[in-house]
């Protein structure tokens, strides 16, 4: 993103915070192939309103990478992990929990998970999947999204802190972009 793009889009702001402080290695193919055919910018925001989102990285290595929904008010409506290596469930969960101060509103139902092959994505993906895996296995892609169980939850959600990057809960309604370590 140029200086002028960043002047002329300000609503998102929390992107280039949040991509500062993401523990990441140098790219790869697994991480190129993702960010091309999987990561998906501007879907709507769901629960907390219906602004598009962004894809904020919380975290990513060569064979992993883990991310966010995050809509203009810093709320996270989805976290992705995509890996090609094994079948980690177990850390991801591990991961959010960590992630949210324990994860009280994580629940495991929440969780789901697909498999992304080439040759559903179009156009060169079939290939380009050969570079870094079986294409056969495809991709994994977990992701969590909160489904509240009663109204107590039904106020309550997970949001994007603008400063530091880090997952916070707090109420709905709340206008605070930035965590309580602030």
């Amino acid at each position: 993103m140029t200086k002028k793009d960043k002047k002329q889009n300000t609503s998102y702001n929390s992107t280039d915070i949040a991509m500062s402080v993401v523990k990441s290695v140098p790219k790869s193919d697994f991480v190129s192939f993702v960010r091309k055919y999987l990561v998906v910018e501007g879907l709507p925001c769901s629960r907390h309103c219906d602004k598009p989102t962004h894809y904020s990285s919380l975290m990513e290595d060569r064979s992993k990478l883990v991310g966010a929904y995050v809509c203009p008010d810093n709320y996270v409506s989805r976290i992705t992990y995509f890996e090609f290596n094994n079948d980690d469930l177990n850390w991801f969960k591990s991961f959010i929990r960590g992630e949210l101060d324990g994860g009280n509103l994580i629940r495991d139902k929440d969780f789901r998970l697909a498999t992304r092959h080439g040759w559903e994505l179009g156009g060169s993906a079939e290939s380009e999947i050969q570079s870094f895996s079986d294409s056969s296995k495809g991709v994994k892609e977990y992701y969590w999204t909160f489904y509240p169980k009663d109204n107590e939850e039904k106020k309550r959600g997970n949001f994007l802190c603008e400063t530091c990057g880090k997952l916070f809960s707090q109420s709905l309604t709340s206008k605070n972009k930035v965590c309580q370590r602030h």
